[in-house]
C-alpha cells in the first residue's frame, strides 16, 4: 500500500504519558524486525500480529501538539520490515458505529502510507472483544510465533478470559536438534492499573469491573489486595502483584513488567510483557531497554519537565481567572 494521507482529525486523541507504551512496544517489535529476522539469517519463522485495541492507528496529543504511530502502525512497520511478516489481525471497535467508521477510516488511511509488501495480508474487523478473540483465533496458527496487543481504552475493556483464552492456544515446533518446544502466543498487555486502583475503593458498582479485569470475584481480590498491603505494597502494586501471578501461572515465566506513570508521577498503566522464549526476554531486558530508557532520558523527560512547567503556569492562571485556551496547548 502506499498513499498520500494527512488526516489529523483521524487521529486517537491521547495524553503525553502514552507515548511512553508505544515507544516501548516499538522497542519489543524491532527485535523481530532487526535481530529474529536480520538480513542473511537462515530458518527465519513467519510472525503473526492481532491487536484487538487497534483504534485509529495513528495518536495525536494536543496538549504537546505531537502526533505520533499507535500500534497498529508500528506492527505494519514490523511486519513490511520482518521478512516473513504474514497476518496484520486488526480490531477496530467503538459501540457508536459513527466513531468505529471514522476509526476505520483513519486505519485504513494512515496504512496507506506505508508500501507494505502483498505478503502481509491485512485483516481489519470491528467486533467487541469477547467476539473479537474467537475470531482472531480462527485464523490463529499456534504452531508459528504470533504477538498479541491487548491495550485496551479502559480497564474492564480487556476482560481476563479473554488473556486466559489466547495464553491456552498452545502449538508446538522442532528446533534444530530435533527437540518438541511448545509455544505460547507472545502478549503486550496494558492493564489499566491506576483506573483499578480507583475502582477497588468503591463500593458503587465499579468494584465489579475490577473484578472483570482480573478475572476474580471480589472478595477474592479484595483479601489479596489486603495481604499484599500487610507485605509492604499499596494498592496500585498489590493489583499489578495480582495481575503478574495470574500471568505466572499460565505462562509459567515471570512477565517483564514496566510502569508508565503521568506526568506528575501518578500511576497510570502498566505494561505486561509476556514471552516463553529465553531469547526475547534477554533481547528486551539486556537490548532494547537501555535503548528505550536513553529515550525516556534524552527525549521525553525534557518534554515532561518542560509540560509540568506549564500545567504549573496555567494553575495558577486558572486560581485568577485568566487562563485562556491558548495556556493550554504548547507554543510553537
Amino acid at each position: 500500500m502506499e498513499g498520500n494521507f494527512h488526516d489529523k482529525s483521524l487521529m486517537d486523541k491521547v495524553k503525553p504519558h502514552t507515548q511512553q507504551k508505544h515507544k516501548f512496544l516499538e522497542h519489543y517489535l524491532n527485535i523481530w524486525s532487526d535481530h529474529v529476522g536480520k538480513e542473511g539469517k537462515v530458518n527465519v519463522p513467519t510472525l503473526d500480529i492481532f491487536d484487538l485495541f487497534s483504534s485509529y492507528g495513528m495518536c495525536h496529543c494536543k496538549e504537546n501538539d505531537e502526533e505520533w504511530e499507535g500500534s497498529a502502525v508500528l506492527s505494519a512497520r514490523c511486519l513490511s520490515k520482518y521478512p516473513k511478516g504474514r497476518i496484520l489481525w486488526l480490531n477496530s471497535y467503538n459501540p457508536d458505529p459513527d466513531v468505529m467508521l471514522k476509526q476505520r477510516e483513519g486505519l485504513e488511511g494512515w496504512l496507506s502510507n506505508l508500501d507494505i509488501p502483498s505478503r502481509v495480508k491485512i485483516e481489519i474487523v470491528g467486533l467487541p472483544v469477547d467476539q473479537a478473540v474467537e475470531s482472531a483465533l480462527n485464523v490463529l496458527k499456534p504452531n508459528f510465533p504470533s504477538l498479541w496487543i491487548l491495550d485496551p481504552h479502559q480497564g474492564d475493556h480487556l476482560p481476563w478470559g479473554v488473556v486466559e483464552k489466547i495464553a491456552s492456544s498452545e502449538g508446538q515446533f522442532t528446533n534444530r536438534y530435533g527437540k518438541v518446544i511448545k509455544r505460547k502466543p507472545e502478549l503486550f498487555i496494558t492493564l489499566m492499573t491506576g483506573r483499578l486502583q480507583a475502582w477497588s475503593g468503591h463500593s458503587d458498582g465499579q468494584e465489579d469491573r475490577v473484578s472483570i479485569a482480573l478475572g476474580m470475584a471480589k472478595e477474592e481480590w479484595k483479601q489479596l489486595i489486603d495481604k499484599l498491603k500487610s507485605e509492604g505494597l499499596n494498592t496500585g502494586e498489590a493489583i499489578v502483584e495480582i495481575y503478574r501471578k495470574k500471568i505466572e501461572n499460565v505462562y509459567g515465566v515471570n512477565p517483564i513488567c514496566y510502569t508508565v506513570p503521568g506526568v506528575h508521577g501518578n500511576l497510570v498503566y502498566t505494561i505486561f510483557l509476556v514471552t516463553d522464549k529465553d531469547a526475547g526476554r534477554f533481547m528486551m531486558l539486556v537490548k532494547k531497554y537501555p535503548e528505550y530508557s536513553d529515550w525516556l532520558e534524552e527525549e521525553y523527560k525534557p518534554k515532561e519537565k518542560k509540560l509540568k512547567k506549564r500545567r504549573k503556569a496555567v494553575g495558577k492562571k486558572e486560581k485568577t481567572g485568566h487562563a485562556s485556551l491558548d495556556d493550554y496547548v504548547r507554543k510553537k
